[in-house]
C-alpha cells in the first residue's frame, strides 16, 4: 500500500491537473470526487468540502454526476406527481 501512497505523491499513476484521461485503478482510500471549481475528477479531493461532490464509487462515477442528479430528480419529480393525486 505504501508504494501506491509514495508513487501518487511523486506524481505517479492517478496524478491530479495532469488534464489527463482519470486512471480509476489509482490509491483510492476516500473515493473519488467532482470538483465544482476544476471542472474535473479528483482522488484526492483539491478543493474545500463545500466545493465538491461526492465520494464517488469510481472515476467514471464522479464524471457522469450531472446525469446521475437529473435522474434523480426527475424519478423524484414524478413521486411527488403520483403522491399529490393520491390525496
Amino acid at each position: 500500500m505504501w508504494t501506491r501512497v509514495r508513487q501518487a505523491l511523486r506524481g505517479g499513476r492517478g496524478r491530479r491537473g495532469d488534464g489527463g484521461p482519470v486512471d480509476s485503478t489509482a490509491w483510492n482510500p476516500t473515493g473519488w470526487w467532482w470538483c465544482l471549481d476544476h471542472e474535473r475528477v479528483e482522488n484526492p479531493p483539491d478543493a474545500p468540502g463545500h466545493r465538491r461532490l461526492g465520494p464517488y464509487e469510481s472515476a467514471e462515477q464522479a464524471a457522469n454526476w450531472r446525469s446521475r442528479l437529473d435522474d434523480r430528480n426527475e424519478q423524484w419529480d414524478e413521486d411527488d406527481r403520483r403522491w399529490a393525486g393520491e390525496r
